[in-house]
């Protein structure tokens, strides 16, 4: 995938994307892609991604994550059938929780957004620990997550401000 990455534009050090058309359906009256179409397609993405690094599919039975805070700063706007690459990564591993990072890309940056994520036992709501082989598989796919945090604020000193 990565010779469509240079086609859209994308800046090193993302490690996964999806490929997507804007839909009629996602955008306003004026043609522009609606900002909730952004919060769909980082969503496809993290769920892409998620599965990639062997998290569970959603039950009540497997522990889940729920974002505890989100994000997004439009650089450029979009509209419909602009096709766009949608990039994730994690840039921040906690002790219940992470923190990802999406981009849109078309002919360069288009928006950008982040989540931090707790993950939950879906029956109860408890928060629970990483497991240690998804911790694994994220950092084997995103090592920059591994990076030492910013003591009491939670975020990775290399992930862009929004």
């Amino acid at each position: 995938m990565t010779s469509d990455w240079a086609r859209f534009g994308v800046e090193p050090g993302w490690s996964f994307a999806v490929r997507h058309r804007v839909r009629w359906s996602e955008c306003d009256p004026f043609g522009h892609a609606n900002h909730r179409a952004y919060f769909e397609w980082f969503e496809e993405a993290r769920n892409r991604y998620l599965e990639a690094v062997g998290l569970a599919p959603l039950s009540p039975d497997n522990p889940g994550p729920v974002i505890a805070e989100t994000g997004i700063r439009y650089h450029r706007p979009l509209v419909y059938a602009d096709e766009i690459l949608v990039t994730a990564r994690t840039v921040r591993l906690g002790h219940t929780s992470f923190e990802m990072e999406y981009a849109v890309w078309r002919d360069g940056l288009c928006a950008l957004g982040r989540a931090v994520l707790i993950l939950v036992i879906n029956a109860t709501g408890e928060k629970t620990p990483l497991p240690p082989e998804l911790r694994e598989r994220m950092l084997a796919r995103d090592p920059a997550a591994g990076e030492a945090v910013i003591p009491g604020r939670g975020h990775s000193p290399r992930a862009r401000n929004l």
